[in-house]
């Protein structure tokens, strides 16, 4: 049995020898292959992490831990270490036009080294975000930026030699029942699981700040996307939070938005954080201005039974040469690329309701490439999915 969540961040030297045993197992258990493509778990902190985050069940943990490292490397993760604030967001923004409407973002670190982040999630504006961007960008967005934080903690970890983690303020000002919009809310649960699979116990602390009157009803919606050991974490401040998040996080650590006396480098008060907001009108998905839309007379359709999935096989003559798709689907589905059994394009349960599914993907090695729409999760209703996918040689 593993032991509290509070006493998961240890010191190097606190790892007992039952834990370095179980360590060592794990490591075996995963295998040398695995490990390469995520050499960023390659280490006891980090091991231990999915030790703890699956209460030492190392059968349990293995399937997991592939979908991890599958998933972080076909996102080339690795490629995008950061180790300043300026560049943290700069990478964020890159990856999607909406970026800066999905608020959120990496405020600093602690006394300790754990990162601290803020998430203004009330200033989000589901009903027009969700008809900006695929729902796949948001995915890699949010999974790109566990990993930036990830790579930071490792930094810290190394330095302190004590295992750390992330300290997560979400500030609730400005509730709206918009927020609960069915078809977001959905998404939005399913990026939790998601998060909470490729990072396990890495959380330290949750503190949810400006709380409406309504907060259990909101926390009971989310509250089964939720882990556990992740519940145990979150705390839920009165009007005293400035001094709590103070007190523990330190106030030089803190924007004085929230109570602190940090002063943000780029000289604005919420220093590089997102913000949110209503996605303007010009970001809107619109047909006619995607070069790769692909019209629905000439798509391919294909029905996924529940409990079951489909493949569409290309096979790939020329290193270099790039794989694209476009899909719309008329329910929510898991899709990824596979070649050679490893994921090449990462595994997420996607919807189209607003915005079709589309991608690319450069391939480097020949061979057969393999699109999987999966309904295995499904109990009784099968899934129809409108699918077209070729091959682009130079």
């Amino acid at each position: 049995m593993s032991p509290p969540a509070t006493s998961h961040f240890v010191g190097r030297d606190d790892i007992t020898p039952e834990e370095h045993s179980k360590i060592a197992e794990l490591r075996k258990a995963i295998g040398p292959e695995l490990l390469k493509i995520a050499p960023f778990f390659d280490n006891d902190f980090s091991l231990l992490r999915w030790l703890y985050g699956w209460d030492f069940k190392i059968q349990e943990i293995v399937p997991r831990f592939r979908l991890s490292a599958t998933t972080l490397h076909a996102l080339k993760v690795v490629e995008k270490e950061v180790d300043n604030d300026a560049d943290f967001h700069k990478t964020i923004n890159s990856l999607t036009r909406c970026a800066e409407y999905f608020p959120g973002g990496f405020m600093g670190f602690d006394r300790e080294g754990n990162v601290v982040c803020l998430q203004m999630i009330c200033k989000v504006h589901p009903k027009s975000l969700v008809k900006c961007d695929r729902v796949s960008q948001l995915f890699q967005m949010i999974l790109i930026e566990c990993a930036l934080a990830h790579f930071m903690i490792l930094k810290k970890e190394k330095e302190t030699g004590k295992k750390l983690g992330s300290r997560l303020i979400i500030d609730m000002e400005g509730f709206n029942m918009d927020l609960l919009y069915t078809p977001t809310l959905k998404i939005y649960l399913n990026l939790i699981r998601v998060m909470q699979d490729c990072f396990p116990d890495f959380v330290k602390a949750i503190y949810v700040i400006n709380a409406p009157m309504m907060m259990s009803t909101v926390y009971n919606l989310v509250k089964p996307a939720i882990a556990k050991q992740t519940q145990e974490k979150i705390r839920i401040l009165g009007k005293d939070w400035k001094k709590i998040i103070c007190d523990e996080i330190g106030p030089e650590n803190i924007y004085e938005r929230w109570g602190g006396t940090k002063v943000p480098s780029n000289g604005k008060d919420t220093g590089f954080l997102r913000m949110g907001g209503i996605a303007p009108e010009e970001l809107r998905y619109d047909p006619s201005k995607n070069p790769h839309h692909i019209d629905e007379k000439k798509l391919t359709k294909l029905n996924v039974p529940a409990r079951n999935k489909r493949e569409v096989k290309l096979n790939v003559e020329k290193p270099g040469a790039r794989l694209r798709w476009f899909f719309v689907a008329n329910n929510d589905i898991d899709f990824t690329i596979q070649k050679d059994e490893l994921e090449v394009w990462p595994k997420f349960r996607l919807t189209t309701e607003f915005v079709p599914e589309y991608g690319h993907l450069t391939c480097e090695t020949t061979g057969e490439y393999i699109f999987i729409f999966d309904n295995s999760y499904g109990t009784f209703f099968g899934k129809e999915v409108k699918f077209h996918a070729h091959i682009e040689y130079e």
